[in-house]
């Protein structure tokens, strides 16, 4: 099975990830010893700080840098995690900052957003005017997705994945807050894997085989499959000519 790593913050010297070339490839190399070969490089890009054309150029001359050093047998997307302001839905075209070529976006939200009302309708903005598909990152973090399944409904019911981070199914995350992850997931209600590792020590990305491990032990082995089609597909809509 090929896996993959959705969101993360390898690319060197750029947001608050990975400072260093070196940095980046040891997170890269700890990734690789537990099978992940195709990882998305998202840096945050904070909608109300910097327009779509600054953003794109200076992540483009971070990734031209580090590619003389990539790996050869890893495979990497571009992205953004896309910070949502109303900034944001004042550019007439946004495919720049999807993952590669394909119509998925990974946006995130304020965490206090309940997915009614304001957040709801840019929601739809990005589906209707922009074509796009959103991927909400880290749904842990939301409380209104945590705390009400019907909510998640919806948003799915209208297109939109959702994304989980490797670090919620470790020995030491919350065990309540694992359990309702599990749950969520064996309900099919969680899309993708990542690690939306920033460093060894914040998120770390050795945390994605427990995270395997766990899901495939409460959810079964289905479960981690599925998750890992589900990506399958963004990453080859991604790069596809």
């Amino acid at each position: 099975m090929q896996y993959y790593d959705m969101h993360s913050h390898i690319l060197p010297d750029f947001d608050d990830g990975a400072k260093t070339v070196d940095e980046s490839l040891e997170l890269i190399k700890c990734l690789e010893r537990q099978n992940v070969t195709n990882i998305c490089f998202t840096p945050h890009f904070y909608t109300n700080e910097m327009s779509v054309e600054d953003f794109v150029v200076n992540r483009r001359i971070a990734y031209e840098k580090f590619l003389n050093h990539k790996p050869q047998n890893i495979n990497i997307v571009l992205g953004a995690e896309v910070f949502v302001t109303k900034f944001l839905f004042s550019n007439d075209n946004l495919s720049q900052i999807t993952y590669g070529k394909s119509r998925y976006i990974l946006t995130e939200f304020s965490y206090s957003s309940q997915f009614s009302g304001k957040s709801l309708n840019q929601v739809l903005m990005l589906i209707e005017n922009y074509n796009l598909i959103p991927v909400i990152p880290h749904v842990e973090r939301y409380r209104t997705l945590m705390s009400d399944i019907s909510v998640l409904r919806e948003l799915r019911d209208l297109g939109v994945l959702i994304q989980t981070n490797a670090a919620s199914y470790g020995k030491k995350s919350p065990m309540f807050k694992r359990k309702r992850l599990l749950k969520l997931i064996d309900k099919g209600m969680i899309d993708v894997l990542g690690t939306d590792t920033h460093s060894m020590t914040h998120n770390s990305p050795d945390l994605f085989s427990q995270a395997v491990d766990c899901i495939a032990d409460k959810c079964g082995k289905n479960a981690v499959r599925n998750m890992m089609l589900n990506a399958e597909k963004i990453f080859n809509s991604a790069i596809s000519e």
